[in-house]
This record gives structure tokens, C-alpha cells and sequence, in this order.
């Protein structure tokens, strides 16, 4: 971060009318802020594949459903119906959900 330093003599200048270009810290404070990036919002969603038991997905162009996924070493695989072997994530087509990251109120629906 800088520091403004200012001498004795633009002080004084400043202090008696005579200074019209000594800085005041209005001024300063808009060239710090036009000089400084906006900061820009962090969004709260995103979208990813959700794959779970019974999704329809596309492998090759063909339409597969689901069996079941494990996470394993940390890789995951997701098993098709009717197949022994599992098949990478990437190789399948299936349309991204939306999730949120943002806390929403949830009204409680359970009793002591």
C-alpha cells in the first residue's frame, strides 16, 4: 500500500488559498478507486452432470441408463445397465443440472 506524503510547503500553500494544485483527499481517494479493478460477483450457481441410478445418458450416440456410480481412488465410474465394465464420466453426454452454493432457509419440518 502507499502512503501520501506531502511537504511543509504544499501544506502551507494548501492551508492559505495559494495552492491550487496541492491534491485535497477527495481527489485522491476517486484516483485510488478509478485505478483499482471492480471486483466482480461471485455467482452462487453452477452446472454440472448429475450422475445417479437411472439417468438416461448418451455414450456413442446411444442412449444408456444409469446403473450405478462409485468413486474409487478418487476417479469416479459410473456402471451403464447391462454392462460389466464401467465407463469414464467424460465419454458420457448428459444434460448439466443446476446447483446453488448460497444457504436458503428451510422451514422445520420435524418435531422433538
Amino acid at each position: 500500500m502507499q502512503s501520501l506524503t506531502i511537504s511543509p510547503e504544499t501544506a502551507a500553500h494548501a492551508a492559505d488559498g495559494s495552492g491550487a494544485s496541492a491534491p485535497d483527499f477527495d481527489t485522491l481517494a476517486a484516483a485510488a478507486q478509478s485505478v483499482t479493478a471492480p471486483v466482480q460477483p461471485r455467482s452462487f450457481t453452477f452446472e454440472m452432470p448429475l450422475f445417479r441410478p437411472g439417468v438416461q445418458v448418451q455414450e456413442s450416440g446411444r442412449n444408456e441408463t444409469v446403473s450405478h456410480v462409485v468413486l474409487r481412488r478418487r476417479e469416479m465410474v459410473v456402471y451403464l445397465v447391462g454392462r460389466e465394465e464401467p465407463v469414464r464420466p467424460e465419454r458420457l453426454r448428459l444434460q448439466p443440472s443446476k446447483f446453488t452454493t448460497a444457504r436458503r432457509a428451510e422451514g422445520l419440518n420435524w418435531f422433538l
